[in-house]
């Protein structure tokens, strides 16, 4: 009931600037979003698409696409076009939101972490886009690694339980199968959670040992996935060896 009555009001305001601000593009655009927030929350997505996707436009062109205000739209537009069924386009402003995140320089393990719940759990999990889709966030996932380690932010349970869960992403979309090309890009995807994977264990595991949160629950994900990548790697080795012995007996 409380959207309801916000909405009018919201909506008034916003045409009120229109009137008498047209050029602060940066208030615009925070009123844009507030009403886009509001339509959410309401179940209405494909006007809060609207009202996100203008937001953006409003930032980009004022402080640019580097801007944590410019992010912030990009990741309510995200969960937008999510809620209205537009996957694809989801995933595109996900990436773009994820970036954002990831290079700037007051980065956070927890706005990540929800971003690859999003790719994982509502976009890819239910089967909306295939898991390959998810190796797009391979390159800002490399950036966002090397930026917490450079601001000593990859040493407590928080760094721990956000490297499993890229790890958890980059190994989705790492399966030893496909042609030699996709072979080998899997091959490098599952190196690069396996170091995730073995920074994580330690940080998970100090963390339940100090009394400061339960994460026995993430150790045991965190074992599993070791195991998977170990299988996947002999699948692979088994692979090449097929491969080197086909070249063999070739004339």
């Amino acid at each position: 009931g409380q959207y309801e009555e916000a909405l009018p009001m919201l909506e008034k305001a916003l045409d009120l600037y229109y009137k008498e601000e047209p050029d602060d593009d940066v208030t615009l655009a925070k009123l844009h979003g507030t009403v886009g927030s509001c339509y959410d929350l309401m179940g209405r997505a494909e006007e809060a698409v609207s009202q996100f996707s203008q937001a953006r436009v409003l930032y980009g062109r004022s402080i640019g696409p580097e801007s944590p205000l410019y992010g912030s739209a990009c990741e309510g537009l995200t969960k937008a076009l999510m809620h209205a069924g537009r996957y694809e386009e989801a995933f595109d402003r996900l990436e773009e939101t994820f970036l954002n995140n990831a290079d700037k320089d007051a980065i956070h393990p927890t706005p990540l972490f929800e971003l690859l719940g999003y790719a994982l759990e509502d976009i890819v999990g239910p089967g909306h886009l295939p898991a390959e889709t998810l190796g797009r966030l391979e390159g800002p996932i490399e950036i966002a690694v090397k930026n917490m380690i450079h601001r000593g932010l990859d040493q407590d349970g928080n760094a721990g339980v956000v490297f499993e869960r890229m790890a958890q992403l980059l190994l989705r979309c790492g399966m030893a199968q496909g042609d030699d090309y996709q072979q080998q890009v899997a091959a490098r995807r599952r190196q690069f959670a396996r170091y995730l994977l073995e920074r994580a264990g330690p940080l998970i595991d100090a963390t339940t040992r100090s009394g400061e949160a339960d994460l026995t629950h993430i150790s045991a994900i965190v074992n599993m996935e070791l195991q998977i990548l170990d299988a996947q790697d002999a699948l692979y080795r088994k692979v090449l060896g097929s491969s080197v012995g086909a070249q063999q007996v070739l004339p």
